[in-house]
């Protein structure tokens, strides 16, 4: 990271933003033309990754995208124009400790490596390489009564017994994860929870609840250092107007709501969330799905204390949660409800990811069965799926063209900052007074106050043309500095539900505001105009 501020001193600043529960530096890049103007006072495109520890492929694209901004700048007209005119804030790892744990062991987990629920590990089943061959992945344990058999299409894979099933000639199995049992009576096998059960999707203050009622979410939102230096940094830099938040895996672009339909959303943003989706689902192929209607684990279920949730609600911006990758879209199958596929894939998915592990990954993907004497079991067999790189994240010859095609959407998205232009007009009167006018339109597809549910709550300040006197100069009219309000932009139309071109009868001119001054004396004048998300412009004249 700090690598890249070195190399390129005009348009990458790194700073640390807090460190991990370890003692970790989370790191953040500030990219922007420095020759144009500070980053502060350009709107701004947030991205961050590796919020979950298993999640690497979300560092990797914002290292990838951080690259493609700094080496493109000067040759890429799109890219030049956004670091000239705007900013981009990119956190390649929220998560440093539990990534460092996930790389370098062979154990996986959600976020962060502290202790939760419980500060010791529960009695049960907990994950271990048994057979030391660097992967944990499956036991498998003969038992006529057990709930799993071969499939009679590849003898690899596991398959659910049907419900009355019952044949002396089959062979039939319990199925664990590797590992060992803590407190192993002999008899009872428990499967404990894991000691690293801490969500930190789960934490945010948007509607957070307790652990008993949202697994994973914490003693209290924001509970973690890492969590909390995200959001203080995010809140510190009032002129973000979007954000893309990378996980993994299923490749899907996730919107909010989490825990509410459609219909709670104001009409312009979830017509915006939509379109800017959409966008998306054309660069990428990942389809753009709400995470209420789409993406719930169970149907009476929500989830709370997300990301992308509190900085849409919260700090009023569109957020989207990018969720990288799907093996299952590389093995040509198609999948139509992400979560029901996830806890019951069908048989032929099943068989055609393993085809396509043959064929892509020359099997590495996967360990096939072989026996192995287990502590506590005996005779057991040990294989399974190598699920790091294989299903939460993509084969590192397959990493590339993920990064790629995302950092297009960022770009995308980025374009579509809400941008403040201004033209100042100074006219003299009779008597020694002069007419100043200031005249600001709002040129980008976004408005000032970016969401509506953003100007609903106050979040934004509105637009302000404050004006600096001559020394001896006074006011003959007007004040200092005038409000002007929101100014709309062009998603003003897709958030109109009548579009027809047939019958479109316009919109008003809100995209534009103007200020007026009558002044006494002479002397130069300077106007300054700002906007948190949209930018700042200073005239004289």
């Amino acid at each position: 990271m700090r690598g890249f501020a070195e190399e390129h001193p005009g348009l990458c600043e790194v700073v640390s933003i807090g460190k991990s529960r370890e003692g970790r530096e989370i790191l953040l890049a500030e990219i922007t033309n420095q020759g144009t103007g500070p980053a502060s006072e350009k709107p701004a495109f947030w991205v961050d990754g590796n919020t979950h520890a298993g999640e690497v492929t979300g560092s990797m694209a914002a290292l990838y995208l951080i690259q493609t901004l700094l080496k493109r700048h000067g040759e890429d007209d799109l890219v030049t124009s956004l670091l000239d005119r705007g900013t981009f804030y990119v956190l390649p790892r929220l998560s440093p400790d539990g990534a460092e744990r996930y790389l370098t062991t062979p154990h996986t987990l959600r976020a962060s490596t502290r202790p939760w629920p419980e500060p010791e590990e529960e009695a049960g089943l907990h994950p271990e390489d048994l057979d030391g061959d660097g992967h944990i992945v499956q036991m498998r344990v003969q038992d006529r009564e057990g709930e799993w058999r071969v499939s009679r299409e590849d003898p690899r894979l596991m398959v659910p017994r049907r419900p009355d099933e019952s044949d002396p000639e089959v062979t039939y199995y319990r199925v664990y994860r590797e590992g060992l049992f803590k407190d192993y009576d002999g008899f009872e096998r428990k499967i404990a929870r894991p000691l690293y059960g801490l969500d930190m999707n789960r934490q945010y203050p948007y509607g957070w609840r307790e652990d008993h009622e949202q697994q994973g979410a914490g003693p209290y939102p924001l509970s973690e250092p890492e969590s909390r230096a995200q959001v203080e940094a995010l809140l510190a830099r009032r002129n973000v107007f979007s954000l893309h938040t990378y996980h993994t895996f299923c490749g899907a672009i996730l919107r909010p709501f989490s825990d509410k339909e459609d219909g709670k959303m104001p009409e312009h943003d979830l017509a915006v969330f939509k379109a800017l989706g959409e966008r998306g689902t054309e660069i990428t192929g990942y389809p753009n799905i709400s995470v209420y209607h789409d993406f719930r684990y169970a149907p009476n279920e929500v989830i709370t204390g997300a990301f992308d949730d509190w900085a849409y609600s919260a700090y009023g911006v569109f957020a989207y949660t990018v969720e990288f990758w799907s093996m299952a879209g590389a093995a040509g199958v198609e999948v139509e409800d992400f979560i029901a596929f996830f806890r019951d894939p069908p048989e032929e998915a099943s068989l055609a990811m393993l085809r396509w592990n043959d064929e892509a990954l020359g099997g590495e993907g996967f360990v096939d069965w072989k026996p192995f004497d287990h502590p506590q079991l005996g005779r057991v067999e040990i294989g399974g799926w190598k699920t790091k790189f294989t299903f939460q994240n993509p084969p590192p010859e397959f990493l590339e063209a993920e990064c790629e095609k995302l950092a297009r959407f960022a770009l995308a998205h980025a374009s579509c900052a809400p941008r403040i232009e201004a033209e100042l007009e100074v006219e003299s009167l009779a008597g020694g007074l002069r007419r100043v006018e200031v005249r600001v339109r709002n040129t980008g597809y976004l408005p000032t106050n970016v969401t509506k549910i953003s100007q609903d709550k106050g979040v934004t300040k509105p637009v302000k043309a404050e004006i600096t006197l001559p020394e001896g100069a006074s006011f003959v009219s007007g004040e200092a500095e005038t409000d002007l309000g929101h100014l709309a932009g062009r998603s003003a139309l897709a958030g109109n539900s009548w579009k027809s071109p047939a019958f479109f009868a316009g919109l008003p001119s809100d995209y534009a505001a103007r200020a007026l001054w009558v002044l006494r004396g002479d002397g130069p004048i300077r106007v300054e105009v700002r906007s948190e998300k949209a930018g700042t412009v200073r005239l004289e004249g």
